[in-house]
C-alpha cells in the first residue's frame, strides 16, 4: 500500500521536523553564546569543559561524538582551552595515539563559575515543556 502522507515537495522548509530541530538548536546556541562571550568562552569550549567536568580523561573524539559536533570545531575549542590553561592534554596509557583531556584547577574554577548560568538557561528552556513532553524529548 503506497505511503499517503503529503509529498515532501509540497511541504515548506519550516514544515520539516528536522529543519525545526536545527532552527531550535541554532537559537539556543546563539542565546547561550552571548552569555558565554561575556566570559570569553565559546559554546564549543563550554561543551568541552562540560564534558570533561563529567567525564575526566575524555578524548577529543569522544567529545565530538557526544555532542555530534564538527571535528574541527572541537579541535579549535581544545586548542584554545589548552592555550588558556583551562585543560591539560595527556597521552593515553592504553592507546598512545589517543590524547586524553582533563580540566585544570583553573578550568574547574571557570566551570564552577559558569555552571549556575548554564543551569538557569537550561531550566528556562525546559520551562515551557510539561513533564511528559520533557520525557519524550529525552527519548528522541
Amino acid at each position: 500500500m503506497p505511503f499517503s502522507a503529503t509529498p515532501a515537495a509540497q511541504l515548506g522548509p519550516n514544515d520539516h521536523v528536522l529543519t525545526l530541530c536545527h532552527m531550535l538548536a541554532n537559537r539556543i546556541g546563539k542565546a547561550f553564546a552571548s552569555e558565554l562571550e561575556n566570559q570569553d568562552m565559546t559554546v564549543a569550549e563550554w561543551r568541552v569543559m562540560l564534558t570533561l567536568a563529567q567525564h575526566q580523561n575524555a578524548s577529543g573524539q569522544e567529545i565530538t561524538g557526544r555532542w555530534a559536533m564538527d571535528k574541527m570545531a572541537v579541535n579549535r575549542a581544545i586548542s584554545s582551552l589548552d592555550q588558556r590553561g583551562l585543560i591539560r592534554k595527556m597521552r593515553s596509557s592504553e592507546d598512545r595515539r589517543t590524547i586524553n583531556l582533563q580540566l585544570t584547577a583553573a578550568g574547574r574554577k571557570m566551570y564552577d563559575a559558569l555552571l549556575p548560568m548554564a543551569n538557569d538557561r537550561y531550566h528556562e528552556l525546559l520551562s515551557g515543556l510539561d513533564k511528559n513532553e520533557e520525557k519524550q524529548l529525552r527519548q528522541t
